[in-house]
């Protein structure tokens, strides 16, 4: 579930300036959690997409990311990329490591589907569809977790939802300074990140 507070923090809460979140549903359905979120960023489509695919660099994203790269491809030729990952809720902190499939239409739509085996896992899905609006990027963002570690009961969809809105928050403005920036048009610096040291009671190891 862990993945699933990052997934999303990246994705969530948008609140700042012309951004917005018109929609944010978080529901589970036997071990899985689901997300479906639409929100609206100011910033260009081409400069949106280049940050939400910059693998290399998503740790500038959200405190959350720890690691992320591109991998060799498949042999099929198909890209992959590793993510591990960190949140914690009250005391208990867990971590979220996967390699992940990429299915890529450039700048509309971005597909990373897990492979279990390779990751701490059971299922994995996340999903984004780009499209422009009012000068800005209109973005639909859905997800699909099952994570391979137990969960506490008590992070149902209510918690992880506010999850979702306090941390996203801030890693969505740091979506759009860097879209902004990179489309040479001004942009306030959001506030910098701070990194959580690790606690014992981290999981998913």
């Amino acid at each position: 579930m862990r993945k699933f507070f990052l997934t999303l923090l990246v994705f969530c809460g948008f609140t700042a300036n012309a951004t917005e979140i018109r929609k944010l549903d978080v529901w589970k359905s036997g071990d899985v959690f689901y997300v479906d979120l639409v929100g609206y960023v100011d910033a260009p489509i081409s400069q949106v997409y280049d940050v939400l695919v910059d693998y290399d660099h998503l740790d500038r994203l959200s405190s959350s990311i720890i690691e992320s790269r591109i991998l060799e491809p498949a042999e099929d030729g198909t890209p992959l990329v590793y993510t591990l990952t960190r949140k914690c809720v009250f005391v208990f902190c867990g971590k979220i490591e996967k390699i992940e499939r990429l299915e890529l239409e450039p700048l509309h739509h971005i597909i990373a589907i897990a492979i279990p085996e390779r990751s701490n896992v059971v299922h994995g899905l996340s999903e984004w569809n780009l499209s422009e609006q009012d000068n800005g990027t209109l973005i639909e963002f859905h997800q699909e977790l099952d994570p391979d570690f137990w969960v506490p009961p008590v992070f149902g969809p209510m918690m992880i939802k506010k999850v979702m809105r306090q941390g996203g928050r801030r890693a969505i403005l740091r979506v759009e300074y860097y879209a902004r920036i990179a489309a040479g048009l001004s942009a306030e610096e959001p506030p910098p990140l701070k990194r959580k040291r690790k606690r014992r009671s981290d999981h998913g190891q």
